[in-house]
């Protein structure tokens, strides 16, 4: 898998999706399919999570019809979306990366900031 950078904010990208953060508001914005989403980091720790707290592994195993889909709902951002198991994977994908992305970049900045206080 090809990971290209199109925007010097860019986080993270993959095929179905990016994200960056705003120099003017410092948001987090998020292009997933049709949804864009702008956080606030606080926000977008508490999607992270309602995300990742989705119990994937089984779904899969549910034969229901009702387990094929699942709704990621955050109505204080204006999310309202409809996904298949797939897209909540691929959504999984894209808000952990952007997060690793955030936290390598605090990381760096400290570890930068630091040894320029100390030459």
């Amino acid at each position: 898998m090809s990971v290209a950078v199109n925007n010097p904010n860019e986080l993270f990208s993959t095929s179905k999706g990016f994200s960056f953060q705003c120099d003017k508001s410092s948001r987090i914005v998020i292009h997933f399919g049709e949804m864009i989403a702008s956080f606030r980091i606080q926000d977008f720790l508490n999607f992270r999570r309602l995300v990742n707290n989705i119990d994937i592994k089984s779904r899969l195993f549910d034969l229901s019809d009702e387990s094929d889909f699942e709704f990621v709902e955050a109505p204080q951002l204006n999310i309202n979306q409809k996904l298949t198991l797939c897209e909540l994977i691929q959504l999984r994908e894209l808000v952990n990366g952007t997060h690793f992305a955030i936290e390598l970049n605090s990381l760096l900045h400290t570890i930068l900031y630091v040894e320029q206080e100390l030459v």
